[in-house]
């Protein structure tokens, strides 16, 4: 068969013929005087079946093997268009409202298109995934999908399994689409159903860790797709980036702001399809919508060894059906899971733990590991409290043997009513499972537990029943860092409210549902209950550090920057024979003990900005979490600073505070300028940047064909 022009260009820059390369940017700019569009960038492998796209009349030959990126070469190639060819800005965000700001978009009537349209996109729908429908008839999978501003769809074998549109929430006091970053199906490379899916919102950070980790947990041979839907590229950071490419992309990891990208390929890096639409007109918000259609030969299903162990057998439906398991799904190594190879622990009650969660249950299943792997495991109830109808949690729960609840939440999905209510009932349920036990333990699925969780309730669980005043015991703190937390004996008394991981009991859970944050009120049930519930004679224990640690973000509650700026950077305790420090732990005595400190103590005179002078010897700039400050004791904070220990006291609101000692001219009220300041310093930021780089008029052919047509600039974490 004769071959065609098109096809000897591509072979002649395939073989890497240099006169094949000049000929083929001669007929480029030929096709850019005809008026044909290279917007569309597409690529793919010579693997067996079709591949549509609607966006481009030729498709571009991989030319991997004359172009291969090493990993040694990666960091150059992910970070090329910001410290190379276009001018760089490099730029601090002094805070929440600043990054935002910045890595908006930059012009009047664009931000004026963007606000002219949020009436649009506040009708928000969302359609779940179709997990586990499988699609047996034809040889080939046919898949299809459209990406654009709005939000992504798919479609296998004609019939829609994923849709995720128009969610625009306010964040920060700004509008922001919560419907755009990566988002990743994963699909059975036989039967074609959708395993798993996840949105990764990568315009925040945080995000990128996420999706690294999620595909660094797929099986072998499974069919991934990710979807770059406007804007998800700001925050698309080193991490993300390197799973991306291990999975063979190229084109997408050179995106700039606004525009669609698609990618396809099999586990672990087996490359099959990229395409990525450019912005032609610089003065584009968004990119022209992206739609794409392949049609894939289906592979053979795997079969692992211990597929035909009658053991097995229901763990083997499970793994074929279900994605994101990892080790517990290893086709060589399956992970062995029993609560009796948890370490031995007298245990003095029985304490059962509800693992709260929607739909994140491989999170779940690494806390049943992590609480089997605890000394105690093997003794306490553990209990999935599911928002929602789910066949996955149904299947999981009957292979791990533990019991499993569902909750008919009436509550809007997304709402912060619908995870109050879900909350509500996890407490109400356990108890109501296990009427003789006299406490419970509440835990969301996305906190990862030190190996002495178990001990640390069990023997906090004694000062509860010594001192009614204690209505729960946290497994959290807000002002654990590593130069405040050294001590994973100590624990302390606060006037704080439930979070990340806490126990109470029977007597003070009843008094909480008889009075919990009710539908017509916007209210979080944790600040309600501090609010309703904890006082001077209702106090919390915490931990100095702490036995859980939040993993996550990137949401509406806790936002990536949240995550990357506070929860990454608080510790988890590592020791699992801890014995606590409880003495004089009881009312009475810690308020005796308190003053008796308070008295001791030699009185630091703040007068000028503390990270400028240095109030404690040998340190300047304390670096706590400042945003929320409920961790207190009648109005004094203890904290320990490396090696200094010393309390902070509120005057003259503290009963602690002495005015005989402390005059009005000794109590320092920072201004609004001395706030900035401290916002700026480096002390306890991350050092997480990202680019923000948009698409520019190309100088010549070469640069739109290579995408280096951009600008940009870098933005700083600075809160």
């Amino acid at each position: 068969m004769k071959e065609t022009e098109v096809e000897c260009r591509r072979r002649r820059l395939s073989e890497g013929n240099e006169s094949g390369v000049k000929e083929l940017l001669t007929w480029c700019l030929l096709c850019l005087m005809s008026g044909e569009s290279l917007a569309a960038h597409t690529r793919h492998t010579g693997t067996p079946g079709v591949i549509r796209h609607k966006h481009t009349q030729e498709q571009q030959e991989d030319g991997r093997q004359n172009n291969v990126l090493t990993e040694s070469r990666l960091d150059q190639v992910l970070y090329k268009h910001a410290h190379h060819k276009y001018p760089h800005h490099h730029q601090q965000a002094g805070n929440v409202k600043q990054v935002l700001r910045e890595s908006s978009w930059q012009t009047t009537n664009q931000t004026k298109i963007y606000q002219d349209t949020t009436a649009k996109y506040l009708q928000t729908i969302q359609e779940a995934p179709s997990k586990g429908q499988e699609y047996a008839h034809g040889d080939t999978l046919e898949i299809t999908g459209l990406i654009d501003n709005t939000g992504v769809t798919v479609w296998i074998q004609g019939r829609q399994v994923y849709s995720v549109h128009n969610k625009l929430e306010t964040w920060a006091g700004e509008p922001r689409r919560f419907h755009a970053g990566v988002h990743v199906l994963v699909l059975h490379e036989a039967k074609g159903h959708v395993m798993a899916s996840e949105l990764f919102l990568t315009w925040q950070p945080a995000a990128h860790k996420m999706l690294a980790a999620m595909l660094s947990t797929l099986q072998k041979g499974r069919l991934v797709l990710c979807l770059g839907a406007p804007d998800s590229s700001i925050w698309l950071l080193n991490e993300g980036l390197r799973a991306l490419y291990r999975l063979g992309a190229r084109l997408s990891l050179k995106g700039a702001r606004g525009e669609a990208w698609v990618m396809a390929a099999y586990t672990p890096g087996t490359f099959l399809y990229e395409s990525l639409i450019s912005i032609r007109n610089s003065t584009s918000l968004d990119s022209s919508p992206l739609a794409f259609s392949i049609s894939l030969p289906r592979r053979p299903e795997r079969r692992c060894p211990w597929h035909d162990d009658p053991w097995m057998a229901s763990r083997a439906v499970f793994c074929e059906k279900y994605e994101r398991y990892g080790e517990f799904c290893d086709c060589d190594n399956p992970l062995y899971l029993n609560p009796h190879q948890a370490p031995p622990l007298k245990l003095d009650e029985v304490i059962p733990v509800a693992l709260v969660t929607a739909r994140r249950l491989h999170l779940v299943l690494r806390q049943v590991r992590q609480v089997w792997g605890n000394p105690g495991g093997a003794g306490t109830p553990l209990v999935m409290m599911v928002d929602g109808a789910n066949p996955e949690a149904l299947m999981l729960a009957s292979i791990l043997n533990i019991t499993v609840r569902f909750h008919n939440n009436s509550a809007p999905v997304g709402s912060r009513h619908r995870v109050n209510q879900h909350i509500k009932f996890s407490l109400g349920t356990i108890f109501n499972l296990y009427p003789h036990v006299n406490k419970a333990i509440i835990l969301e699925d996305d906190l990862n537990l030190a190996p002495d969780f178990i001990s640390y309730f069990q023997q906090t669980s004694l000062l509860m029943n010594a001192d009614q005043t204690i209505v729960c015991v946290n497994a959290y703190n807000y002002n654990s860092f590593p130069h405040t937390a050294s001590d994973p004996s100590r624990i302390y008394r606060v006037q704080s409210y439930p979070y990340y991981g806490w126990m109470t009991s029977r007597t003070h859970a009843t008094r909480f549902l008889s009075d919990w944050a009710p539908l017509d009120l916007h209210a979080d049930w944790d600040l309600y209950l501090r609010k309703m519930h904890v006082d001077e004679k209702n106090e919390v224990i915490i931990p100095e550090v702490p036995r859980t640690k939040h993993e996550g973000g990137a949401g509406v509650h806790v936002t990536g920057l949240e995550q990357e700026i506070s929860y990454n950077q608080r510790p988890l305790n590592t020791q699992q024979d801890v014995i606590l420090d409880m003495r004089r732990m009881w009312d009475l005595a810690y308020a005796v003990d308190m003053m008796r400190a308070v008295v001791g103590a030699k009185v630091v005179t703040v007068n000028q900005h503390p990270c400028s002078h240095s109030p404690i010897p040998k340190y300047q700039c304390l670096g706590f979490y400042h945003q929320g400050l409920y961790e207190h004791y009648r109005g004094t904070y203890s904290l320990k600073y490396f090696t200094t220990p010393f309390i902070l006291v509120s005057c003259y609101s503290s009963v602690y505070c002495d005015s005989r000692r402390v005059s009005h001219s000794l109590v320092y009220t920072p201004t609004d300028e001395d706030m900035i300041y401290a916002n700026k310093h480096p002390w306890r930021h991350s050092n997480e940047s990202a680019f923000v780089v948009w698409r520019v008029p190309p100088n010549s052919v070469w640069d739109e064909v290579s995408l280096d047509n951009i600008e940009g600039y870098e933005v700083l974490i600075n809160e």
